[in-house]
């Protein structure tokens, strides 16, 4: 979720073009899940009717527009690849990286963010009063009665003492594993042959880990790799292969719903891990096949679009859900399609707002901060 650059060639507009469908796919699946008949498909596929909008939903192809959990993958793999391409950046400009800078940096771009979308959800919860029952289906209905208690606020603003799903705002699940890796980045290693064990036995670090080192391991050989790509573009079957990729990183992101009605048991985990490697093609594609800079690049407008998307995704990421669900409870069961007609677009401009006023000045205040206290200790600050 953090910003794309690379190092002498500024910043990877497809990448942020990537980060921005991302954020837009997490808003769509959540608006999905206030409709009762998605909700309950998304729990079981059991005697689910074909072509029925739950089929359509979890079991096509269709799924790959709402595969919310899936497309925070990607934003782990986006994050890893721009936490080392910074020290990288620096150890290839010059010789030193400042770390202390770095890490007080880190805690301040992602603080302040999620302090002030716990306020906001706060607010969204006082003024529509979460008592929904299961009329609204299994979705809201797991969105009743938050814990708005100090020591729950505490907690779920820490982003980084509980890995358990927030009640405030739950999209702050995957800033804990953020936290996490920007912390362990000194001693990151390559995770990936882990993530399907940590499937299998539901062990969270193997779980969201690996991806943050995959998008570390694009940054690594990011040159190199972006040779490769030249290369393969200049033949048919280089470029068959960068199509195939294409397709099979989707295909990878949800497949656990393709094959779920065919698995179960351990080989239903096993299905689900392979959305980590799903996220880890998208971004490699996205960041090293030719095609992609095209379609993102595809006129001004389409340009703008995916310019302003990346712009305000992690604010978005942030602010969406209690929006969601707050215009999903007052719109009332069987009438999902009023409160998205409300709850995107206000979304958006929550997050441009969030963006303009809280991110940014975030970001200026913490690299300044991160600046003036590794000036005053300089002999805590391992520079390599």
């Amino acid at each position: 979720m953090t910003s794309a650059a690379t190092p002498g060639r500024g910043r990877l507009g497809r990448l942020d073009a990537l980060r921005g469908v991302a954020a837009v796919v997490v808003l769509v699946h959540h608006v999905s899940m206030t409709v009762p008949q998605i909700a309950a498909a998304y729990e079981s596929s059991a005697d689910l009717t074909v072509f029925s909008v739950g089929w359509w939903a979890t079991l096509s192809p269709l799924k790959v527009l709402l595969a919310g959990p899936e497309f925070v993958l990607v934003f782990f793999v986006l994050s890893g690849f721009v936490l080392v391409r910074s020290p990288l950046a620096a150890r290839w400009n010059g010789p030193r990286y400042d770390w202390v800078a770095y890490y007080v940096r880190r805690v301040i771009r992602l603080a302040v963010p999620v302090l002030v979308s716990v306020g906001l959800a706060v607010i969204w919860i006082v003024l529509v009063p979460r008592a929904v029952g299961t009329a609204g289906g299994p979705w809201l209905a797991r969105q009743d009665t938050p814990d708005l208690g100090l020591g729950n606020l505490l907690r779920e603003a820490s982003i980084i003492g509980e890995t358990r799903r927030p009640d405030i705002n739950p999209p702050l699940w995957s800033l804990v594993w953020e936290m996490w890796f920007s912390l362990l980045l000194l001693w990151a290693a390559f995770w990936c042959a882990l993530a399907s064990l940590g499937y299998v036995t539901t062990t969270q670090p193997l779980m969201y880990l690996p991806p943050f080192a995959l998008g570390a391991l694009l940054a690594a050989n990011f040159d190199e790799l972006q040779r490769c790509s030249e290369r393969l573009v200049e033949r048919l079957r280089g470029r068959l292969l960068g199509w195939a990729l294409t397709a099979l990183g989707p295909f990878l992101l949800v497949a656990y719903w393709m094959l779920r009605p065919l698995t179960s048991g351990a080989w239903s985990d096993v299905t689900l891990s392979l959305r980590v490697a799903g996220a880890f093609v998208i971004v490699a594609t996205v960041a090293f096949w030719p095609a992609a800079q095209r379609v993102s690049d595809r006129g001004q407008l389409v340009r703008r679009l995916f310019a302003w998307l990346g712009s305000i995704s992690f604010s978005l990421y942030l602010v969406h859900f209690p929006i969601v669900v707050a215009f999903a409870l007052l719109a009332g069961p069987g009438r999902w399609w009023l409160g998205a007609l409300v709850s995107v677009p206000l979304s958006l401009l929550m997050a441009q707002a969030m963006t303009r006023w809280v991110e940014r000045p975030a970001q200026i205040y913490g690299t300044r901060a991160g600046a003036s206290i590794s000036e005053r200790m300089p002999r805590l600050a391992p520079r390599t």
